[in-house]
């Protein structure tokens, strides 16, 4: 890991350990939830990996759509506890919200940490069922880093050039909307995110010319096994060129999509409608996804 990496990583790690204390203190479980922590499960090389779900306490209603919400933080930071305030308002609106976790690059590279996502893919599909989950409406929800990962998770379930380019086995789980909050799809460019990451992320891999199409989430090896996808960004989003180029992409494409897209307003920063779902346009967003979803 380069050292700007390790910085971020260092410094950042510290105040997620701080959000996540806060909430727990400040935030307790609604009366009306319920929440399975810790759940164990591996990544492909064995590496321990772990979930949360929340849903309902009321299983009358069962089984529920199921969300799948895979948080951001760079790939270097970030927690499955720390959105612990979004997931909540999810499983309130009758979901069953499965939280999964992966390495960070201080542990695996891009390629494992995708990898990782594919995982906590197949352990839900193997156990939805107990959770009160129906499989035949799962949402799967990427906030910024996450965002690439579900995106290249979700597309890898169906596509063997992915399969075989990424070396990762795939999972089965049926996903029938992808949304993503400020998606950082891009991270293999000349840019100042590739420049970041590229190598940490992929190394040797950037040899090999059918890698590195296959790593552009444009290449219709990658759109054509996307489900219909929900894109989110902002004004004040650091990010909004990926999510307003990834939205172009799939217009090109003529794939189902749809794009929300706040142009004004400063406090509606990256990863707005997870980072921060007490603003009211969070909220907005929130509606949207949930009407978008189940109408699909």
């Amino acid at each position: 890991m380069n050292f700007v990496l390790r910085y971020l990583s260092t410094s950042g790690k510290a105040r997620i350990a701080e959000v996540i204390s806060t909430q727990e203190q400040e935030h307790p479980l609604p009366d009306d939830l319920v929440c399975l922590e810790d759940l164990a499960y591996e990544a492909s090389d064995g590496s321990p990996l772990a979930a949360d779900v929340y849903r309902p306490k009321d299983k009358s209603a069962a089984p529920l759509p199921i969300a799948v919400f895979v948080h951001g933080g760079g790939l270097f930071v970030g927690s499955r506890k720390a959105n612990r305030a979004y997931v909540e308002l999810l499983a309130e609106r009758g979901y069953v919200v499965f939280v999964p976790e992966y390495r960070l690059i201080d542990q695996t590279d891009g390629i494992g940490a995708i990898s990782d996502v594919c995982a906590g893919f197949s352990y839900l599909k193997d156990h939805a069922v107990e959770f009160g989950g129906d499989l035949e409406r799962v949402l799967v929800i990427g906030e910024s880093a996450g965002g690439f990962l579900t995106l290249y998770a979700t597309a890898l379930a169906s596509s063997p050039q992915l399969q075989e380019a990424l070396d990762i086995e795939p999972h089965t789980l049926p996903v029938r909307g992808l949304a993503c909050f400020g998606g950082m799809f891009y991270t293999s460019e000349f840019d100042p995110i590739g420049l970041v990451y590229r190598r940490t992320m992929y190394g040797e891999h950037l040899r090999d010319e059918h890698f590195k199409q296959l790593i552009d989430p444009e290449d219709p090896r990658v759109v054509s096994y996307l489900p219909p996808m929900l894109l989110v960004t902002s004004g004040a989003d650091f990010l909004k060129s990926y999510t307003l180029r990834y939205t172009r992409a799939l217009m090109m494409a003529g794939h189902d999509h749809r794009l929300i897209y706040y142009k004004k307003g400063k406090e509606l920063v990256h990863a707005f409608p997870s980072l921060h779902p007490e603003l009211p346009q969070s909220m907005e967003v929130l509606d949207a996804l949930d009407t978008w979803f189940r109408g699909l």
